[in-house]
C-alpha cells in the first residue's frame, strides 16, 4: 500500500466529516487507506463517518488519550509506506497526496514534508514553517521581540516557496512510515502542543531534512480543536518547558527562565485572558460560486434571510472564473462542492484573502454549510435541512 492518511478527531463532527471528503477525493486512483482515530467524542462523529464513509477504518477511543498516543496507536495498525498525521478541521486539494508521492519528493534524505496552510479567511497562517525555537529565541518571543526575522517563524522564506526547514506543524505531516518508527513517533509526553515541534527536531537529530512546499495549500481552520483556558495553558506552556528539558538540558539557566516565565505567563493569561479580535469588515455582497445555477430550497433560504438582513436586494451567482476577473470586496461566498474542486475552493479562498471576503463550503448532499471567519475562535458549520 502506497499511503496511509491519519485523522485524529475529538467532537469535530462536520470539520472531519468535510476533511475526509476531501482526503477521499485525494486518495483516488492511489492504493491507499484512511484511519480515523476518535478521542472518545461526545457528538456524532463515529454514526456520522461510519454511514457516509464505510471505507473509513475506525478506532474509536473509549477516552480522550491526546494528540501523541492516538497517532502512535493509528501507525501501528498502518499499512502504507508513507503516512499522512492530518488534523480533523483541515481540508487538502485533489492532487495533493500524488505531488508528494512523486520520486522527486520521496528522496531518502527526506523527513516530513509540509505545506501552506491558510485558515478559513484564506490568510496564510506562519506556524506552517518554523525555526527551531531556542530558549533564548522563545525567550524573546515570549517577552514580545517577536518581530525579528527567523525568531520563531521561518519568515526568511516566502509563503509560496519551497525548500529546507527545520519545524513543520502537526496539522499536515508527510513522511516514510519507517522514518516515523525510526524516530518511536510522537513522544508521548505532550497530550498536545509541542509534539510536532519534538517530532521535526527528533528527524532532524536523525539526519533527515524536513522540508515546506509552499508551493500546494490546505486549509487549516485551526480554531475548531482548542479552547484556550487554563487547561489549554497549562499544556501549551508546558508542553515548550519539556522540550527544552529534553533537548537543550545543557542551558540549565535559560531553561529555567522559560520555566519561570511560562508559569507566569499561565497565571496571568488565566486570570486576565487575551481578548481575541472578532472584528471583520462588513458583508457587502453576497454570491453563490458554482457552475450551476440551480441550488437546494435550504440553501436558497439561508442565503435570502443573510441577504434580507443586509438589505443587499438578492444574492448573485458567480462563476469561478468571473470571480477571479472581478473579486469582489467584503463579500460572503458560499461555494459549491457538487461543481467545485477542493483545489479550485482553497486557490479562491487564497484569492479572495486580501479583498476581505469570508467564505462557507456548501456540500448538498449532507446539506452542510461550513466555514469559520477566525483562527482563534469556532467557526459555523450547520445542517440546513
Amino acid at each position: 500500500m502506497e499511503l496511509s492518511v491519519i485523522i485524529l478527531s475529538y467532537n469535530v463532527q462536520h470539520y472531519v466529516w468535510q476533511c475526509i471528503d476531501s482526503v477521499l477525493a485525494g486518495v483516488e486512483g492511489l492504493k491507499a487507506e484512511v484511519i480515523l482515530v476518535d478521542n472518545a467524542s461526545s457528538d456524532e462523529t463515529l454514526v456520522s463517518i461510519t454511514q457516509d464513509f464505510p471505507q473509513v477504518t475506525l478506532i474509536a477511543n473509549e477516552e480522550n488519550i491526546g494528540f501523541s498516543r492516538a497517532y502512535n496507536q493509528a501507525v501501528k495498525q498502518a499499512k502504507g509506506t508513507y503516512l499522512c498525521i492530518l488534523n480533523p478541521d483541515t481540508v487538502v486539494g485533489e492532487s495533493l497526496f500524488k505531488t508528494l508521492l512523486k520520486p522527486s519528493m520521496t528522496h531518502s534524505q527526506m523527513g516530513a514534508i509540509g505545506t501552506q496552510f491558510i485558515d478559513g479567511r484564506g490568510c496564510f497562517l506562519p506556524e506552517c514553517k518554523r525555526v527551531v525555537p531556542t530558549p533564548l529565541g522563545s525567550l524573546r518571543k515570549l517577552l514580545g521581540f517577536a518581530g525579528q526575522k527567523d525568531l520563531y517563524y521561518h519568515d526568511s522564506m516566502a509563503p509560496d516557496e519551497a525548500g529546507p526547514v527545520s519545524i513543520l506543524a502537526g496539522a499536515f505531516l508527510f513522511l516514510k512510515r519507517l522514518d516515523y518508527l525510526g524516530i518511536d513517533g510522537f513522544d508521548e509526553h505532550y497530550f498536545m502542543f509541542g509534539e510536532d515541534i519534538d517530532f521535526s527536531y527528533k528527524l532532524l537529530l536523525n539526519a533527515k531534512q524536513n522540508y515546506y512546499l509552499g508551493t500546494e495549500k490546505i486549509i487549516h481552520y485551526k480554531g475548531e480543536s482548542t479552547q484556550k483556558n487554563r487547561q489549554y495553558l497549562s499544556r501549551f506552556y508546558g508542553a515548550m518547558v519539556h522540550f527544552y528539558k529534553t533537548h537543550f538540558s545543557n542551558s540549565r539557566f535559560k531553561v529555567f527562565l522559560v520555566s519561570l516565565l511560562a508559569q507566569g505567563l499561565i497565571l496571568w493569561r488565566g486570570l486576565w485572558p487575551k481578548n481575541q479580535s472578532t472584528h471583520t469588515p462588513s458583508i457587502e455582497a453576497v454570491f453563490w460560486v458554482s457552475e450551476r445555477v440551480d441550488l437546494s430550497d435550504h440553501l436558497a433560504h439561508w442565503l435570502g434571510q443573510k441577504v434580507q438582513s443586509l438589505n443587499l436586494g438578492s444574492f448573485k451567482r458567480q462563476t469561478p472564473a468571473g470571480l477571479k476577473n472581478t473579486p469582489p470586496k467584503n463579500a460572503l461566498l458560499v461555494f459549491d462542492r457538487a461543481s467545485l474542486t477542493y483545489e479550485a475552493i482553497i486557490e479562491l479562498m487564497s484569492l479572495g484573502a486580501s479583498h476581505g471576503q469570508r467564505f462557507r463550503i456548501w456540500h448538498s448532499q449532507k446539506q452542510l454549510l461550513i466555514g469559520s471567519d477566525s483562527s482563534d475562535t469556532h467557526g459555523e458549520a450547520l445542517i440546513l435541512g
